[in-house]
């Protein structure tokens, strides 16, 4: 592939790097793509949830041809190791080159998805592109549960063709997606000052892979938050008396958790016990995770009691008990398509306020009714505890096309390009392509796009040189339609 092609695309990407897009604080970057488009000269709108729609008219000679809807997300997931100092409200994204990747400075990359705009933006501005008239649909806050995909107004778009550049493994198309929804739980606790003579430790789960919770699920990385627990389970057992506080865990509800910490209070005359225990422990956990997590660490480090005390004796092991509890990673696999994920739940985000330990849990199904008896299970643990539940964000599964004109384009191309038949996939990670099909049902729709590895973490990498065929096989799908 020509260099200075996929150098083009890379250098537009850096500069989307360089304003902040931390999913629901759109302030900068939501103009700033407005900016572009009326820059160019094209047509630029925006509706009530943010999304934006740039219109690029036709090229010479396809002036008949259907309008085309490209299709990619603004925002991105912010995660950075706990030694790098970087604020996403501000900062921006620095990315060096790692031999064929590209990886960022400590922090996520932020590919997904500005790898999407980056080749929009550069086809729309090569006066040597051919296309149709295109349709270039940004959308707002797709990481926090397809947020602007599910308000999209009716009538906002006119194309009849979507492609969607937020799938992650080059040569792979997209056809159809899980569905999901978030769950809240929301458990009390009872807090007191810490007795004398206790000792104040924070318990500390670090060093994990992390990544996405939709795409990497089944891969068996270890979850932050179920280890802590695990630990403060053992301790308990070790240690009747002592005392637990300020849980906390995890960033967003489609990232698996990387880091984990407890607040923790044993009798001095025991504190030898469990830092044996904690070594013996964490020991075990690197042997489970010998291959996924050679970084995991386990520690106990000297903390200060918080003014408003930690649980009680009672309450520390009945919340560790309820937490551990909640279920993490596959549930079932899908009968019809070998080796696909069917329905599975991200034990996401962990915290305490005040006299209560929120939970935040993401599952996901292809179908719906097992989803839903997987958040009923949830609400279960909520009520025996003698807490409360609700529902957040949800999507739509993607329904594949028996006959889609458009993957059939698809696969001619990549075979005349490449020598080699894609494959084609259902995937469990969420694409807008359900929530933007429910509203525009005539969408003839297909997703794919460059090689991303462990998005949604401070590893995610994009492989650059197939940024170029992407690019290549992308326009080549474009001309097809004259």
């Amino acid at each position: 592939m020509n260099d200075k092609d996929t150098n083009r695309v890379l250098a537009i990407m850096d500069e989307i790097n360089t304003v902040p897009r931390q999913s629901n604080h759109l302030e900068k970057i939501h103009p700033w793509i407005m900016d572009w488009g009326r820059r160019q000269g094209f047509d630029v709108k925006t509706d009530s949830a943010q999304n934006i729609l740039i219109t690029v008219p036709a090229t010479p000679g396809y002036e008949k041809s259907p309008t085309i809807v490209l299709q990619g997300h603004m925002d991105m997931v912010c995660e950075k190791r706990s030694d790098v100092e970087h604020d996403f409200r501000k900062d921006p994204v620095i990315s060096w080159r790692d031999g064929d990747w590209l990886r960022a400075k400590g922090t996520s990359l932020g590919a997904d998805n500005a790898i999407a705009l980056a080749l929009f933006f550069d086809l729309a501005t090569d006066p040597e592109a051919e296309h149709p008239k295109l349709e270039i649909l940004v959308t707002a806050d797709e990481e926090t549960g397809l947020v602007g995909a599910q308000n999209m107004e009716a009538g906002f778009l006119t194309g009849t063709v979507l492609m969607n550049l937020d799938s992650e493994d080059e040569g792979v198309f997209t056809i159809g997606c899980a569905g999901g929804m978030d769950t809240n739980l929301n458990l009390p606790v009872v807090m007191e000052a810490v007795p004398p003579g206790y000792e104040i430790r924070r318990l500390e789960v670090g060093g994990l892979e992390g990544g996405h919770s939709g795409i990497e699920i089944h891969v068996g990385k270890a979850n932050a938050n179920v280890l802590m627990l695990r630990g403060l389970r053992e301790i308990i057992d070790l240690v009747p008396e002592a005392r637990v506080g300020e849980l906390r865990g995890g960033t967003a509800h489609n990232a698996i958790p990387r880091e984990a910490s407890a607040l923790l209070a044993v009798p001095f005359s025991r504190l030898e016990d469990v830092e044996a225990l904690i070594g013996r422990l964490e020991a075990t956990l690197k042997s489970e995770y010998a291959v996924i997590e050679p970084n995991l660490s386990l520690a106990l480090t000297k903390s200060q009691s918080p003014e408003g005390g930690l649980f009680n004796m009672e309450t520390s092991g009945r919340i560790v008990d309820a937490l551990r509890l909640i279920p993490h990673g596959v549930k079932h696999m899908s009968a019809e398509i070998e080796g696909v994920v069917d329905t599975s739940m991200n034990f996401a985000v962990l915290s305490t306020k005040a006299d209560m330990v929120s939970v935040l849990t993401n599952r996901r199904s292809a179908v719906m009714s097992r989803g839903a008896d997987f958040s009923a299970m949830m609400f279960g643990l909520a009520r025996l505890y003698g807490g409360s539940y609700e529902t957040g964000n949800q999507y739509p599964p993607w329904e594949p096309r028996t006959e889609s004109d458009v993957m059939e384009r698809a696969k001619m191309i990549w075979t005349d390009l490449f020598g080699k038949e894609p494959e084609v996939e259902v995937t469990h990670a969420g694409l807008e392509c359900g929530a933007i099909g429910a509203t525009f049902s005539n969408l003839d729709m297909i997703s794919f796009g460059p090689t991303i590895m462990q998005p949604h973490s401070p590893d995610e990498r994009m492989l650059i040189p197939s940024v170029g065929r992407v690019r290549k096989f992308f326009r080549e799908l474009l001309k097809s339609y004259r």
